[in-house]
C-alpha cells in the first residue's frame, strides 16, 4: 500500500474515492473500521438494564429534492457542524455499529458536501461482508482521543462577546476557551462553561449570539464543566470569564 495511502484519514480517503473508483475500496474498508457522527434529537441515553454499550438514539432525518429520505452521519464533527450550522445534539459511533441500527433507513455521508448515499440494501451488503470476515464494530472512548490546549492566536473578538452574554447568565461561574484536537482532524475552538442548570438553555442561544462574532472558517463547541471531559479541557489553560462576586459574598 502506499505510503501516503496509508497516512490518509477518512475526509481524505472520501475525496479520493470520488475522484478515483479504485480507491472505493480502500475507502469503505477504512470507514466501516472508523467512528463517524449523527445529529440527534435530543441527548443521547444509555440504557439501563441492556449489554455494556447500549445506547438510544433518535437520528434526524434529511430529505433529498426527489422527498427521498435519508439519515446523515458525517466524517467528522467539523463537517457536521459545517452542515448544521448551529449547535446541535450529536453522538461519535462506529459507523459499522450505526449502519446496524438503521440498515433498513438509506444513510448519507457528508451531505450538502463531497459525500456518498448509502442505500438500505448497500448497508445490509456491507454488514454482511463485514460479518463474514468477523469484523466487529468496535468504537474508541472519545475521551481518548482528544488532546486540549490553549488557543495558539488571540480569541479577543470571541472572548470579549462571550463574556458580555455571559455577565448576563447568574448560572454561570467561569468560562474557558482553548483547541480541541480530535484524532487527526484540524483543532477547533472549545468552549466550557463552568454552570449550574440546563446546558441546552444557555448552550443553543449563547451559540447563535457567539456565531456573530467568529471569523472565517473558525468553528466553536461548547461543552459543561460538570463532565469529565469539561474538567480535563479547562485545566488547560486560564477562564477568560469569571463572575463578579456578588455583595454577600464579599
Amino acid at each position: 500500500m502506499n505510503q501516503n495511502v496509508r497516512n490518509m484519514n477518512l475526509d481524505e480517503l472520501l475525496k479520493a474515492a470520488i475522484r478515483d473508483p479504485s480507491m472505493r475500496s480502500m475507502f469503505l474498508q477504512s470507514l466501516i473500521k472508523s467512528d463517524v457522527y449523527v445529529i440527534c434529537r435530543n441527548p443521547v441515553k444509555q440504557e439501563r438494564g441492556r449489554a455494556e454499550g447500549g445506547i438510544q438514539l433518535e437520528l434526524v432525518t434529511i430529505q433529498n429534492p426527489d422527498g427521498d429520505t435519508f439519515i446523515p452521519f458525517f466524517t467528522s464533527y467539523r463537517a457536521l457542524q459545517q452542515f448544521a450550522k448551529r449547535y446541535v445534539e450529536s453522538y461519535k459511533i462506529n459507523c459499522l455499529r450505526l449502519f446496524d441500527l438503521i440498515q433498513s433507513m438509506p444513510a448519507v455521508l457528508n451531505p450538502n458536501s463531497y459525500g456518498k448515499e448509502f442505500s438500505s440494501q448497500e448497508i445490509k451488503s456491507i454488514l454482511m461482508i463485514a460479518r463474514n470476515l468477523k469484523i466487529r464494530a468496535i468504537s474508541y472512548s472519545e475521551a481518548e482521543t482528544i488532546q486540549y490546549r490553549p488557543c495558539e492566536q488571540s480569541m479577543g473578538h470571541i472572548t470579549k462577546a462571550a463574556s458580555k452574554f455571559l455577565a448576563k447568565q447568574p448560572n454561570v461561574d467561569r468560562a474557558f476557551i482553548l483547541e480541541m484536537i480530535k484524532g487527526c482532524e484540524k483543532p477547533q475552538l472549545l468552549i466550557v462553561v463552568d454552570m449550574i442548570g440546563s446546558t441546552r438553555k444557555l448552550f443553543v442561544p449563547f451559540s447563535k449570539y457567539i456565531s456573530r462574532y467568529t471569523k472565517g472558517t473558525e468553528s466553536l463547541s461548547f461543552i459543561s464543566y460538570e463532565q469529565d471531559m469539561g474538567k480535563k479541557a479547562a485545566a488547560a489553560t486560564d477562564p477568560f470569564y469569571v463572575r463578579k462576586k456578588r455583595y454577600f459574598e464579599k
